[in-house]
């Protein structure tokens, strides 16, 4: 997502593949690249230098969106979470921290797996599919559904609207397309935060929002960055573990037979293909970073994707090892006060859907040359537009 429509990835080649440039960048310290108008800061230590001071480098453009009209707020900018600073970030994010706890969120899996091994055992039959769209994107939205305890008749409509707000933040940012799919998003919400805030128990996200005393419109707004981050990007870590697995059948037996394995396998997935590989900073003062000077009002793009593949964070980065000692280590998720809220519920759907898809399929393998396979040309998400597969059935 870049203010001027320009970007780093505008070939191909990179977008499939942008790690030759993210070490080549790292290499250059804290470079300008005008491709970007942005300070590009990709070491591992200075991508976490970065997130954690949050005085320093401001969120309020962390999608990276220049304002249509001057002194206008940028487009996005009505998030809950993502594209505000201290201290209301703080108050925001202690009220909603307690509906995503990994206790309470762990409640939720059998829900999960159900949904997952259906749209699996909808897929039977079919020896080749498109599994970015036959299921990576389906199983979020229903997870999230699930979650929040929203009818599972609205699904198709959060789907849309979540599609709608992805492509008015992509590209040319179109504050009009984001305002209506945000006002519907409301509509839709509504009805069943009402219903929450009547119910004394907290049996769903919902409930907890309400509990947590968040007014109607913050409810609104953080259940709509909810939809919106947790189901772009958790359909992308599916997508992208997927590949990773139809790409080397050997690993995808190993998981088979020792499925203790399978969460290092996630972590390792979402290190070496960050969903999101990264997001936009503010300087609010002169600074430096690792020994660079950047002076104050300077735009920042903060790669989690660069920083996942140094190898000060991590021995040999660019491999896929589940012999790691701290697999946690990485840089994904983001770090400090804006480390992603859903995490715990981004894992949880990514493991399920690899689990099941290898219980139920006897093999599965790429339709076409890995080269043929697209990415969306953005700097800020790793989004594969389509993941053909060859299934075969036991």
């Amino acid at each position: 997502m870049s203010s001027h429509g320009r970007n780093i990835q505008d070939e191909p080649e990179t977008a499939y593949c942008p790690y030759p440039l993210y070490s080549q960048l790292r290499e250059r310290g804290v470079p300008f690249v005008s491709e970007t108008d942005a300070f590009m800061v990709t070491r591992a230590e200075d991508v976490d230098t970065v997130l954690r001071d949050v005085e320093t480098f401001s969120s309020r453009d962390a999608l990276g969106l220049t304002p249509v009209e001057p002194g206008s707020e940028p487009t996005g900018a009505a998030f809950y979470l993502l594209t505000t600073d201290a201290p209301e970030h703080s108050r925001r994010r202690r009220l909603a921290a307690r509906a995503f706890t990994s206790g309470r969120i762990a409640r939720f899996e059998p829900q999960i797996r159900t949904v997952c091994a259906e749209l699996i055992e909808g897929l039977r039959g079919r020896e080749e599919v498109d599994f970015v769209t036959d299921f990576a994107v389906k199983l979020p939205i229903a997870a999230i559904a699930t979650v929040l305890g929203i009818a599972e008749a609205d699904t198709a409509t959060m789907r849309r609207l979540s599609e709608e707000v992805l492509s008015s933040l992509v590209g040319s940012p179109d504050p009009v397309g984001f305002r209506l799919a945000c006002e519907e998003f409301g509509a839709l919400l509504s009805p069943a935060l009402e219903a929450a805030a009547g119910v004394d128990q907290e049996t769903t996200i919902l409930h907890t929002i309400a509990a947590a005393g968040l007014g109607a419109e913050d409810a609104t707004r953080f259940v709509i960055e909810l939809l919106f981050a947790g189901n772009v990007t958790t359909a992308d870590a599916i997508s992208s573990s997927t590949r990773l697995l139809a790409e080397d059948a050997r690993l995808a037996d190993l998981l088979r037979q020792d499925p203790s394995r399978l969460a290092t396998f996630v972590e390792e997935s979402l290190r070496l293909e960050s969903p999101v590989q990264g997001l936009f900073r503010t300087t609010t003062r002169d600074t430096e970073i690792g020994g660079c000077p950047v002076p104050a009002g300077a735009r920042l793009l903060v790669s989690f994707g660069a920083g996942n593949r140094d190898a000060k964070l991590v021995e040999r980065p660019d491999e896929l090892d589940l012999d790691r000692v701290s697999p946690h280590a990485h840089l994904a998720f983001g770090r400090g006060a804006h480390t992603c809220l859903g995490h715990a519920l981004a894992r949880l759907e990514v493991r399920i859907a690899v689990e099941v898809l290898l219980d139920t399929v006897q093999r599965f393998e790429l339709a076409v040359p890995p080269e043929r396979l697209a990415y969306q040309r953005e700097v800020t998400v790793r989004h594969l537009q389509s993941l053909p597969l060859r299934l075969y059935w036991s």
